[in-house]
Formats: structure tokens, sequence, C-alpha cells
């Protein structure tokens, strides 16, 4: 029993530091989907013009006018890493490091659709696969207390974790153009899993761990409209309703001991209720001559009604996707984006440049309680073979500071910078025009 004790409680004091900083693994609600949105800082509303409008804005599907089919690779990784932070404890010197790094890579994004033309309108049918929320990471993040005047040993702290924290979405979409000048559509998100993961938690006294299975069901809609009142513009508007359903969670804990076998297996189900938020956008997208597009976008998510109760034991009400216990605050969130393209017609071909810059302001505050905002610059750059093969290319580059509280004393406040590098690649292929603009 007092071993047990004494496992919960090195456990708890060393979780109040790596835990928080978790927090960066939790950026992506701004849902990076397809190499174009990236290329262009996100600011894809009043673009819309791949398959990924499924999510962005599914009155763009539309006006597609060939069957298609569409997917995406990514590739990314993120570090955070805090000031290293020195006390005089008891008269010995001691200093405290951290870093968090973790990694992805994945097909993020899968889609089909086909045209039709009925009742004297054009229609777009589509069925896409992708994942809402983090998924598929692997990583790590460490913490080493050590003593630079005396030459002990560092004393490092280990979270090391693999496997999947996101959601499975299953997407239906229908767009329809009711004239030349407007276009409406709608997405069905079915939400059908949210996967698995495995923590390792190493200190100088013990090993534990632990592997999660969570699955969230439910389903909501993402209503998009696009306006065309001049050929060189675009206006488009999109509102993602919420969803309030069960989220289930089984947790197996385990211990290794000297011998490294497997002892004190725990086993701890939990059938709590996620609230997602609601989100709209609005995005204006100008073609002021006919080799440059400009977009811009601005986009709210209500994250403050993001929330998950009785979610095991820790908080009847906790914050949702960070489902921490300990006090944080989370915020309703906005963010601005801008992009631009540039065509060059070849003989082959069509080459565009694109870049875009994002300021997204994130679900957490900081040690202070003011906002964290992450900055993302973004290029691409994208070859149309005609109308049947277009491949497509980013990066984007991601960027925060922000105020830790400290680790010797929490009322001290710690400089953190983060740091992202996105790789993706998109391939769209389209089977021939059915019908004509």
């Amino acid at each position: 029993m007092k071993q047990r004790a004494c496992i919960f409680f090195l456990l708890l004091a060393t979780g109040q530091f790596i835990f928080p900083q978790y927090k960066p693994w939790f950026i992506h609600y701004n849902f990076v989907y397809g190499t174009k949105a990236m290329s262009l800082g996100n600011a894809f509303t009043a673009v819309a013009d791949d398959l990924t409008a499924v999510f962005w804005n599914p009155a763009g599907l539309a006006f597609e006018r060939s069957p298609q089919f569409f997917f995406t690779y990514q590739a990314e990784n993120q570090t955070q890493e805090m000031d290293p932070q020195e006390a005089n404890v008891l008269g010995s010197v001691r200093r405290y490091d951290y870093l968090f790094s973790s990694q992805l890579n994945q097909i993020n994004f899968f889609s089909v659709s086909a045209p039709a033309a009925f009742w004297k309108m054009k229609w777009a049918f589509a069925l896409s696969y992708y994942r809402y929320l983090p998924y598929g990471f692997k990583g790590s993040a460490e913490g080493t207390l050590s003593f630079p005047q005396e030459g002990a040993m560092d004393q490092v702290t280990t979270v090391n974790f693999k496997g999947s924290e996101g959601i499975d979405v299953l997407a239906f979409s229908v767009a329809a153009a009711i004239t030349d000048y407007v276009s409406l559509g709608c997405t069905l998100q079915q939400f059908f899993g949210s996967g698995s993961q495995h923590k390792q938690f190493l200190t100088p006294e013990l090993e534990f761990h632990e592997q999660y299975s969570e699955n969230l069901r439910g389903r909501n809609f993402i209503f998009g409209l696009i306006l065309r009142p001049f050929k060189f513009l675009n206006l488009g508007i999109t509102y993602h309703t919420g969803l309030k359903n069960k989220f289930e969670s089984s947790k197996l804990s385990w211990e290794i001991d000297s011998q490294g076998a497997d002892v004190n297996q725990e086993v701890e189900d939990s059938l709590a209720q996620v609230t997602l938020p609601a989100q709209f956008s609005l995005g204006v997208a100008l073609r002021p001559v006919k080799w440059l597009n400009l977009s811009f976008d601005y986009s709210v998510i209500q994250w403050e009604k993001g929330i998950v109760e009785d979610y095991y034991s820790y908080a009847p009400v906790l914050p949702f996707p960070q489902k921490s216990y300990f006090a944080t605050e989370q915020n309703d969130v906005s963010n601005l984006r801008l992009g631009a393209e540039i065509t060059i017609p070849l003989r082959w071909f069509d080459l565009c440049f694109r870049g875009g810059w994002s300021n997204e302001k994130q679900l957490f505050t900081d040690g202070s309680g003011q906002d964290v905002k992450v900055n993302g610059y973004a290029a691409g750059i994208a070859v149309d073979f005609s109308d049947t093969l277009l491949l497509e290319v980013a990066y984007q580059r991601q960027q925060a500071d922000w105020l830790e509280r400290g680790y010797f004393d929490p009322n001290q406040l710690i400089s953190s910078q983060f740091k992202g590098n996105l790789l993706k690649f998109s391939l769209t292929y389209r089977f021939g025009r059915l019908f004509k603009e």
C-alpha cells in the first residue's frame, strides 16, 4: 500500500510539469487539410476549389465539372522548449530543462467526387475520409533536473507516447450551383472512432504505462455558401454545427518491476459525454488580374463550449480536447489568414506559386492568462497537367512564444518556444469533364 501511494505521489508530482506541456499537441484545431489550403495560409473559405472544400466550404464543390479522386499525405514535427531554470534549494543549486518533441506521418485526407446536372442546376457529390483533431503522433516530453555545481547525475523524467488521439470522420457532401453567381453546399460529418494511445512514464524510481482506447460517435453538419457577384470576386461563408454525444474510453495501466515484469495491472472504463463546439468562417477571394489570386479568411471556433463530462474520476467537467485534470483556461479562438497564388501558363502545364500567412489564436491561455497565438508562414507549388492530373506540394512553418509557470516556483513565469514544420503532398486525378462550364 505504501509503495502504491509513493508511486501515485511521484506521478502526480512529475505530471504537474510534464502534462501541461502537452498543450502544443492540440494546436491542430485549425485543421490543416489540403496542400493548396495550407500553402494559402488556410485562407480557403471563398476559394474552395478542390475536394477539401467538403470541410472548408462544401459550396465550392458545385463548380467542379469532372469526377475526381484526391488524397493528401502529411509529414509533420513539433518541438517545444522552455528556457532553463535555476534555483538554490536548501543550499544546493539545481537546474531544470524541458523539451517536448513529436512527429506525424500519414495520409490525412481522401476523397472522391462526381458532378451531376438535374433540375436545371449543376450538382456535385463527394465521399471523404479525414481525421478531426490531432492523430497518429509519436514522440516524448522530457524534463531534466540537474545539479551543475555538484556533479551529481541528472534526474530525468520522460513521457513517451505513440498511437492516435483524434476522431475519424466519414463525410458525405452535396452541393448545387443555384445560379452562375450563387452555390450552396452541405457536408454531413459522421464521427466513428478515436483510436488508441500508449504512454510510458519514466522516472529514476519507476516505470509506469497507460494504454487508452477511445471512441466518439455522432454527427454534425457543415453548411457553406459562395457568392460570385463579379468574375473577379468570391465571397464565402461556412458554419459548422456543434456536437454532443457519448465518449467511450478504456484505460489499462501497469507498472514494470525491477525484473522487467508487468505488475499491478488495472483496467478502468469511462462513459463520458463530449461537446464539440460550433465554428464559422468568412472569406473573400479576389482576382485582380488573370494570373493572380488573393484570399482572406476570418474564423471563430467556440472552444469555451468544448468540454468532456464524467471523464474517469478526475473531475466532472474538463476542457476538451485537452482532457487534463490540472487547472487550465480554454477560450474561444479567432483566426486571421491571408493567401496569394500566381499562375504561369506554360506549354504543357500550368505552374502555380503560392504563399500564405496565418495567425491562429489557441484554445488555451499561457501562465499569465494571456492568449497564445501561433503564426504560420507557408509556401507551395503546383503543376496542373491540363484537365487530368494536378500535383501539389507545400511547406508551413509554425512558431509561437508564451509564458509557462516555473518548475521551482509556480509564481515565476518562464518563456516557452514552440516550432512546427509541416510538409504536404497532394494528388488530384480528374476523369474527364462531363459537363461544360
